[in-house]
């Protein structure tokens, strides 16, 4: 099936270069999420490959976890794109994903096809290496609260899960208690509106809430239609 491309996307692949402040890490991201496309993304079954475009920011954070068995969480997965990529571009990485399967609100908005997510999922990452992920279904909150009582701790977190402002607000504030010094999160969607400017209904002020809580104890990474930090403290 030939994948749909996110209409916020010209090319999958080069909406980065344009931004503020791309510099070399962007332009061998581009390389490597098109190395990416050839040999996974073409080969599995991804409807819409939303998270292309966004990829090529990543490199500068991949460049620190590359080296090492990294420890990656991911909230909110859908088909596995970008669970493929972390286990593609992260060869040593393990990935944790945690989604319900049962889609979100920027899926309903869109239409999309939910009733084989997960079974799509395993065969998507099972084209890079299936072993390296741990599949956690269920609700964010609670999965979260699990993991913390187990101590379980990771290198990024990539929050793209519900896009409620309360729900990602909850999901930022218990991610943060996973997220290890040094650490990466990155929150998908930053300006998404399609529900309403209502603070309630998108992810951005409850990022910029979040933010604020942990003003000197973050530092911002890069902020375009993802926000990705670092904790400081």
């Amino acid at each position: 099936m030939k994948a749909k491309l996110h209409p916020r996307l010209t090319k999958p692949w080069s909406r980065a270069v344009r931004q503020p402040g791309a510099g070399p890490s962007d332009a061998a991201g581009i390389e490597a999420v098109e190395r990416f496309v050839a040999e996974v993304a073409d080969r599995g079954h991804f409807t819409h490959r939303w998270a292309l475009g966004d990829m090529p920011r990543w490199e500068a954070l991949f460049r620190e976890l590359e080296q090492r068995p990294a420890r990656l969480l991911e909230i909110g997965s859908f088909e596995g794109l970008s669970t493929c990529y972390f286990l593609w571009r992260l060869p040593q990485a393990f990935v944790t994903s945690v989604d319900t399967f049962a889609g979100s609100q920027e899926h309903q908005s869109e239409a999309v096809d939910t009733s084989e997510l997960e079974a799509i999922f395993g065969a998507n990452v099972a084209l890079v290496d299936a072993t390296r992920v741990r599949k956690l279904v269920g609700d964010s909150k609670r999965v979260l609260l699990d993991l913390i009582e187990e101590g379980a701790s990771f290198d990024l977190v990539y929050v793209d899960g519900s896009h409620l402002g309360l729900d990602v607000l909850v999901d930022a504030a218990l991610s943060w208690r996973v997220v290890e010094q040094g650490g990466f999160l990155i929150f998908d969607d930053y300006p998404w509106a399609k529900l309403g400017e209502d603070p309630l209904l998108r992810p951005g002020p409850a990022v910029d809430a979040f933010r604020t809580l942990v003003d000197t104890r973050h530092e911002l990474v890069f902020v375009d239609y993802q926000l990705a930090l670092r904790k400081i403290g």
